[in-house]
């Protein structure tokens, strides 16, 4: 009987074996002699439409995420974070370029323009071994991201990436570097766990693909932008199921980790793409979109902190390359919390913004949100009152139930219109109200807000050299915004 040891020494060989036949899956290098510089390496995990509300570290409900939270206990906590685009390409591209999703040419699902810098690229011309799992078509274009070892994919085995992650870590040893590893998780994507969609996907939910205790429709909250329905929180459930098998799949890339030896010369930050995929969250600007929880542990660190401070996720690249005393990238749009975690300066932004411009379908739905720590303004372009929004966060069972209960729920019915139809511009109190449904724009006692707001946003438009910008302009005269809808350029083509 073979033992469990040499079993994953001979799994590891011929992973190894199969991954030297495959051409175009690692670069050929020439081994080099020793460095003699002491450099950290870097470890970044992303999972793919994670809403913070299911996180034990950031919701308080301990036990669903056991292995998060304890990377989260030896991490600095970042509670404030917003993408700056709630759609997984853009999203991606703009936090490992530090760029804004128009400003680097990739703001829907087709690549960034040519020559633009990343961590990728910045990490290979200092000498690190990168490697990625899953998620490479979304980081474009390839020149940009120069990976020695790469890994496509969608499966949601627990075990794939850390695979990945030991056979970098050797190789970059073997070469005498220090190591970028980019474990792109899939989970909690749709379709998510126990659904008949995913199904055939996760093997019938068997073996590695199965969690220890999944939780059911009753057993989990039902987040402010969602109805409390039968069919929601069965969607839910599994929704919540999906981010255990995350956290395994977390558990098992750190367990990989801590084997190599690597561990203590390690820099890990997670980090999700943006929220949920359900109405009123991913492809939209709404909170539940745009808020996306980070973790950062580093070695020589203070004592773990919670940080409050409102950011966005354009901040880690020149973070981590701060961390990494690598060469700054110039004209970035984010900025570094070094300072910030030193205790230097707050460092607290006066509002963020996030954006909406192409989703999958090649649809143009542009959308803006600017934010302060109360309240959200929202310019959406394309609500005219003839225009219905269509994306994948309608899949499923959520969406339909709440178009069901409409027909005879006039209050859901006012939800639905909301969704699907927008309002050209709106305002809401995010303390008051969390799930974003009561829109005070034209509540005198709030209009004093609404154009400081509006003007807030024509001004970074204006700086950033918004694509929407005239339309905003056209907005605010009481003119009527023009789209330019072409699909079929701009369709997504071979990834979700």
């Amino acid at each position: 009987m073979i033992n469990h040891r040499k079993r994953q020494f001979l799994q590891a060989s011929a992973a190894a074996a199969i991954m030297a036949a495959l051409p175009g899956y690692a670069r050929a290098v020439d081994y080099v002699k020793r460095d003699p510089r002491k450099r950290h390496n870097l470890l970044l995990i992303t999972s793919d439409d994670v809403d913070w509300s299911a996180l034990g570290f950031m919701n308080g409900r301990r036990g669903l995420t056991p292995n998060l939270d304890g990377l989260a206990a030896q991490s600095h906590v970042f509670e404030q974070v917003r993408t700056v685009a709630p759609i997984c390409m853009p999203s991606r591209q703009a936090f490992m370029s530090g760029l804004l999703p128009h400003k680097n040419g990739g703001n829907g699902f087709f690549p960034m323009k040519e020559g633009t810098p990343t961590l990728c690229s910045a990490l290979s011309g200092e000498g690190y071994y990168c490697a990625a799992s899953h998620k490479i078509g979304h980081m474009q274009p390839a020149s940009s991201f120069p990976w020695d070892m790469k890994q496509e994919g969608k499966d949601r085995h627990v075990m794939v990436h850390a695979d990945m992650l030991r056979l970098a870590v050797t190789e970059a040893q073997a070469q005498y570097k220090p190591f970028f590893i980019n474990c792109n998780i899939n989970d909690p994507h749709r379709p998510f766990y126990g659904s008949e969609d995913a199904r055939e996907l996760d093997h019938d939910q068997t073996g590695p693909y199965r969690i220890p205790r999944p939780l059911k429709a009753g057993e989990v909250p039902i987040p402010p932008n969602l109805e409390d329905l039968p069919d929601i929180r069965e969607e839910m459930a599994q929704y919540w199921n999906s981010v255990q098998r995350l956290d395994i799949a977390i558990g098992n890339i750190l367990k990989a980790l801590k084997d190599s030896g690597a561990w203590d010369d390690t820099i890990i930050l997670f980090v999700a793409d943006h929220g949920m995929p359900m109405p009123f969250a991913k492809a939209s600007v709404y909170d539940h979109g745009i808020r996306t929880p980070v973790l950062l542990r580093y070695p020589g660190m203070a004592k773990p902190e919670r940080f409050d401070m409102l950011t966005t996720n354009l901040d880690i690249l020149p973070t981590l390359l701060d961390l990494l005393h690598a060469k700054p990238i110039a004209d970035l749009d984010g900025q570094s919390w070094v300072p910030m975690m030193k205790g230097e300066t707050a460092r607290s932004r006066p509002f963020i913004m996030s954006y909406v411009d192409y989703v999958s379908s090649g649809f143009l739905y542009p959308s803006r949100t600017l934010q302060d720590r109360r309240y959200a303004f929202h310019y959406t372009a394309w609500a005219d009152g003839k225009t219905q929004l269509k994306i994948e966060s309608m899949w499923g069972l959520t969406y339909p139930a709440m178009a069901k209960a409409a027909e005879t729920d006039p209050r859901i019915a006012a939800r639905v219109r909301q969704y699907v139809m927008g309002y050209p511009m709106a305002l809401y109190d995010l303390e008051a109200d969390p799930g974003q449904r009561r829109n005070l724009i034209d509540d005198p006692a709030h209009r004093a807000k609404a154009d400081e707001m509006k003007r807030l946003m024509l001004g970074e438009m204006e700086r950033t050299a918004d694509p929407q910008l005239e339309n905003f302009r056209v907005s605010l005269a009481g003119g009527r915004p023009v789209l330019k809808q072409e699909p079929a350029k701009y369709r997504i083509r071979g990834g979700d």
